[in-house]
């Protein structure tokens, strides 16, 4: 049985998620310093979110960038997402068997570490 039944489920939990880490001191000094936007696209449940970040703030918004190409996709299940999110998943690994479809610059995937390390220890700590 999947963890995420429907896609509105799969929302809300990444939103939640994404509004919780933004009022952490960590995460808000990575997002001083990020100007991109990610597209997620689920599949099982399918759903598409973009996370755009600029001057400090950022968005998260429950469609595709609209005209405008993502600076990075990422592609993957549901289940793959939560134990992205959750830290029990070897990313690379998951990126060699194709578990995470990537697409954009590899430079720009890279600025996002801090900000995914600190939403996976923060969603352990709220576990």
């Amino acid at each position: 049985m999947a963890i995420f039944e429907t896609s509105e489920q799969l929302y809300i939990y990444i939103s939640e998620l994404f509004e919780e880490i933004a009022t952490l001191a960590e995460a808000q000094e990575v997002l001083k310093s990020l100007n991109l936007s990610v597209q997620f696209n689920y599949r099982t449940p399918d759903c598409v979110m973009t996370l755009t970040a600029a001057n400090g703030k950022y968005t998260v918004s429950r469609d595709a960038c609209g005209d405008t190409t993502p600076d990075v996709e990422l592609t993957m299940t549901g289940d793959v997402a939560h134990r992205f999110w959750t830290g029990e998943l070897n990313v690379m690994g998951a990126i060699t068997t194709r578990e995470i479809g990537i697409a954009g610059s590899l430079g720009k995937i890279m600025r996002l570490t801090p900000l995914i390390k600190a939403a996976i220890r923060h969603n352990k700590e709220r576990n």
